[in-house]
This record gives C-alpha cells, structure tokens and sequence, in this order.
C-alpha cells in the first residue's frame, strides 16, 4: 500500500499544523514543511504556503515567489492560509550555483526583494531565507 502521507502521489510530502492567527480568524491548519525540489533548469513558480526549495541543476535556475501581502477582512477569514507569513528558504543542495549558472530569484509582480528587483545566489551551497512583509508586499532577508 502507498504511503498514507502522500495520497496523491505526487511526491510532495506535506506536514500540517494548526496556527492560531487571533480572534478574527481563530485556528487554521497550514503547511509546516512544504518543500519545492528544483531539478531541471528555466523557472519554478512557488505557491503561497511554499517553505523550503531545494535546487540540484547545474544550469540556470529562476524562482518566482508568490506575492507576500496577506489577505484582509473577510479574504482573511475564507482564506486563513493568505494571512500566515512564512517565511520561505532557497538553498542550492546541489553546490552547483556560481556566476556562470546563478539562481535568480524573482519577486510577485512589482513587489521587492529587500529594495531589490531580484536576488541572486552564486555561491556554491548557497542559501537565502526570506520573510514576508504582509502589510506592504515585498521581502526581506531573515
């Protein structure tokens, strides 16, 4: 029999816990772990609720982050997992980034990557965790 913690077999394991994220909107169940393995070169979407991507390619590489601005009102309340923050890590597992062969990560839109338009990583094992800023959209560097 197939693993019960992967019923749709698509290979994403994801583990959830319930958060509290006050009055309004009380208990909610989110992702703990939800990990992105990057293995082929040319642009990975994330979607909210992402907390870890791995990258393993020796060849170009783009993140596209979803967008950091937390749902209000009654968004906030049919959509409890918009208003949550995690924050989100790219590591290069594989040591392969460098200058010849970054990883390019992008952001939402016109949103920022620490005032920035994208972010590079082009160090070998190189990694960045990056928080989002719910109230005005963008991110920056944990």
């Amino acid at each position: 029999m197939a693993s019960q913690s992967d019923l749709d077999q698509g290979g994403s394991f994801r583990q959830y816990v319930r958060r509290w994220l006050g009055p309004s909107v009380g208990w909610v169940n989110s992702p703990d772990d939800n990990v992105v393995p990057v293995t082929t070169a040319g642009t990975t979407t994330l979607l909210v609720g992402t907390t870890l991507v791995t990258v393993n390619i020796n060849g170009l590489v783009s993140i596209q982050l979803p967008s950091s601005k937390a749902s209000t009102g009654a968004t906030a309340g049919a959509l409890p997992g918009l208003s949550l923050g995690l924050p989100i890590t790219i590591v290069d597992i594989g040591g392969f980034a460098s200058d010849a062969n970054p990883i390019t990560i992008l952001p939402y839109g016109s949103e920022l990557i620490m005032g920035l338009a994208s972010i590079q990583i082009t160090a070998p094992y190189g990694a960045y965790t990056l928080l989002p800023r719910l109230t005005t959209g963008g991110w920056t560097q944990q």
